[in-house]
């Protein structure tokens, strides 16, 4: 709702992401690429989704079927057998999605340059969120940070921010590499929570897409912090406005304030997030151990 209020362009991204994933889950490689580069063309941070939701595209084609009797009509019902041949190779599979989606985002970048005079379009669209010139308060951790930063210091500390984010999509990748849909979604938790200009409507889809994983709510002894943090939202969700009127219009607070408040609503996400991955890799161990369900984790 608060998406809608403010009219943002987020809720396209957010579309064309989740078109992705879909496409990917049901292994069509094109349209999953194309959808996934219109995310990025729009926002730049759903390049950080290309490893994940490959990984996704390329395990559900392995999960493939084809006919065995190809000489049944197409009304008849046929007989399917999964073989290890019609797997695709991992180098073949990962050149045609990334050059699918290279070109796909090539194409629409030629064709902004089409309806535009020039292409000074795209330090203003692109470089603005990789250099982040704008501090305006929002939800996100970023704005503070540089607005007390020494500018001798900025470049460094914002290649250390993008590399942070970048640093956990391949690693989300190789632990979960047997649900690949954790991945996805644990990575979009990743950008909702560390990009420099976060907002509500990315942390509403991320937290929404939890429910692709809702096989894991059922694990024992998962989400152990999930209350709390839920309860937290909705009180930094009514606090933040309070503190943002007080700082900018009132005159009676400082930055301070807010800051405190947007620390508190990442904080919250972030043990959402852990409590996520804790119940995936625990629902994958107890899947490999039946006789540990129930107990406690302990290095083995």
């Amino acid at each position: 709702m608060a998406t809608a209020l403010g009219r943002p362009t987020t809720a396209f991204t957010t579309f064309f992401t989740l078109l992705s994933i879909r496409h990917a889950t049901e292994g069509k490689l094109q349209t999953s690429a194309f959808a996934l580069a219109i995310a990025s063309y729009l926002s730049l941070h759903p390049t950080l989704l290309l490893p994940p939701i490959g990984l996704l595209g390329y395990d559900q084609l392995c999960k493939s079927r084809k006919p065995v009797n190809d000489t049944d009509g197409p009304k008849s019902p046929m007989r399917y057998a999964s073989t290890q041949t019609d797997r695709p190779k991992v180098l073949d599979f990962g050149t045609r999605f990334f050059g699918c989606f290279l070109l796909t985002a090539a194409l629409l970048l030629a064709l902004s340059r089409v309806l535009l005079p020039s292409f000074a379009f795209l330090p203003s669209v692109y470089l603005t969120l990789l250099r982040v010139p704008d501090l305006t308060p929002n939800p996100g951790l970023w704005w503070y940070f540089f607005i007390e930063m020494f500018d001798p210091f900025r470049s460094f500390f914002l290649g250390v921010f993008w590399l942070h984010m970048l640093s956990y999509s391949v690693p989300f990748c190789l632990r979960m590499r047997k649900q690949p849909l954790a991945a996805v979604v644990s990575m979009l938790g990743i950008t909702a929570i560390f990009q420099p200009y976060a907002n509500v409507g990315e942390a509403g889809a991320w937290l929404s897409c939890l429910t692709l994983l809702s096989h894991t709510f059922e694990v024992s002894s998962t989400h152990r912090y999930t209350f709390p943090a839920v309860a937290v939202l909705l009180y930094t969700s009514l606090l933040g406005p309070a503190f943002h009127h007080l700082w900018l219009y009132a005159g009676s607070g400082n930055a301070n304030f807010f800051y405190a408040t947007t620390l508190v609503w990442n904080l919250a996400l972030l043990i959402i997030l852990t409590d996520t991955v804790y119940s995936v890799l625990r629902d994958e161990w107890e899947a490999e151990r039946p006789e540990g369900k129930g107990k406690d984790v302990r290095q083995i």
